[in-house]
């Protein structure tokens, strides 16, 4: 792919205003699965086409002078986030384009849409939205809100190569009105490889052998698990092991599709025995402390932590590197499987922005260049398969091998724990806690879990 035209640089890029820490050093909390952000870009730019999705009732923007700055918005906060705003003004910058980035003010993917949604109502400036993948562009682009993006998708040929399952959150109506930015994974344990070589040094392929692995740990005085004290850390470890416990076909069927004729009792009484397993590892370490926090376990004081793969990029932060310093292996029996949540960028109607600028802009986001740097930041995978692993790391290479090879095979999954509704998510989380310590038993979780998945809609935008 050539790379994306370039309007008008000049000799000397303007200035590029990045978003900063508070003074206080403090930075908005922010829930690592549910605030991988879909970032907007603020643009006015209408691209018309047949049966588009509906427009907004709000009045078009007078027309912006050339030099009108983009406004972005996002969620990124943490230090790892931070490296992917150096990307992206790198690339900006390289293409001329003037822009500012408004501090991050929401504490969540959900909270950010709310905040976004209320601009509109309150007939604020349009700038752009942070939301997350699972309630963000489709619900807005419902409303008229965003711009069709079907002419850059047809000439950057971004049905050929977006991995199936993200088409579905970035189209809406048959109308692509989202890019795909990058692809972060859940199903994934961090090892800190020199406690894991004093255990023998071999990665768990099973669940027998992760328990056994467990044990030994605590048999010689390691910290088994870091966990933070978010609910959602541990609606991920069920997650995965729901998907390793029941297997790729039924975690579609049963967790996504909700279909009824793929309820199996024993599989879902077999996904909480395996919990009840953890509770002596993840109920006894869970701190009050935020993920971001408790990664800190993997420099020296806990075997292993779940997190999504984002950790790799507030890792390296730290100045460790993987395959030296820690490990990231699919979690025990779901190999082959890839369960994603990720960033999109989608396009505002009615935004004071220069045509020309919006236009370089989309062009530039669906670069492969630009998708494979902020990959690397992003510690993901490209949001496109024909991305090379050029100065990507361990974990990198492997996020990168593991979406081609579960795109073809479909098995590309949606985090179900992030990305359903948020009424869902908030039981979820509740049925799992209240499992994990104690308060009901197997049978109960069971029944109760049978009648949310089955009493709910699928996971997935409206169509």
């Amino acid at each position: 792919m050539t790379e994306a035209p370039r309007h008008g640089t000049p000799a000397t890029p303007p200035p590029v205003v990045l978003h900063r820490p508070h003074p206080s050093g403090a930075r908005p909390a922010r829930r690592a699965a549910r605030a991988v952000a879909v970032l907007l870009a603020a643009i006015g730019w209408s691209a018309a086409a047949t049966a588009a999705p509906p427009r907004a009732a709000a009045p078009a923007a007078a027309r912006a002078p050339a030099d009108a700055p983009l406004h972005i918005w996002h969620c990124w906060a943490s230090p790892g986030e931070h490296e992917r705003s150096k990307v992206l003004a790198r690339h900006l910058a390289q293409r001329g384009l003037h822009w500012t980035i408004e501090d991050p003010v929401c504490g969540s993917g959900n909270g950010a849409l709310s905040a976004f949604t209320q601009r509109f109502q309150h007939r604020q400036p349009r700038p752009a939205a942070v939301m997350t993948a699972g309630e963000g562009a489709p619900p807005l682009a419902a409303k008229g809100l965003l711009l069709p993006l079907d002419t850059v998708a047809r000439e950057q040929g971004w049905e050929e190569v977006v991995p199936y399952a993200l088409q579905d959150w970035a189209r809406f109506r048959g109308h692509w009105i989202a890019a795909p930015l990058f692809v972060h994974s859940t199903n994934l344990l961090w090892f800190n490889k020199p406690l894991l070589d004093r255990l023998g040094g071999t990665v768990p392929d099973t669940w027998d052998e992760l328990i056994a692995l467990l044990e030994r740990a605590q048999a010689e005085g390691i910290v088994p698990v870091g966990i933070g004290a978010d609910a959602w850390e541990t609606s991920f470890w069920f997650e995965s092991v729901a998907a390793g416990a029941g297997g790729a076909e039924f975690y579609r069927r049963f967790f996504l599709e909700h279909d009824r004729q793929a309820y199996d009792e024993a599989v879902v009484r077999r996904i909480f025995a395996r919990m009840a397993q953890l509770r002596p590892y993840l109920r006894a370490n869970a701190a009050s402390r935020d993920w971001s926090h408790a990664s800190l376990a993997l420099q020296g004081k806990a075997l292993l932590q779940m997190q999504g793969s984002w950790l790799n990029g507030e890792l390296r932060q730290r100045g460790l590197e993987a395959g030296r310093d820690y490990l990231c292996p699919r979690f025990p029996d779901t190999q082959g499987m890839v369960l994603y949540i990720g960033d999109q960028v989608g396009f505002v109607r009615h935004a004071p922005v220069a045509p020309a600028a919006q236009q370089a802009f989309m062009r530039m986001v669906m670069d492969i260049d630009f998708q494979r740097e902020m990959a690397i930041a992003s510690g993901a995978a490209p949001a496109r398969v024909d991305v090379p692993d050029t100065g990507a790391d361990l974990c990198g290479r492997q996020a990168i091998r593991d979406l081609r090879s579960a795109n073809m095979r479909r098995t590309v999954l949606a985090a179900f724990s992030a990305l359903s509704p948020r009424s869902v998510q908030q039981h979820i989380n509740d049925i799992v806690t209240q499992h994990l310590h104690g308060r009901i038993d197997d049978e109960r979780a069971t029944a109760r879990l049978k009648d949310l998945i089955l009493g709910t809609g699928p996971v997935g935008p409206e169509r």
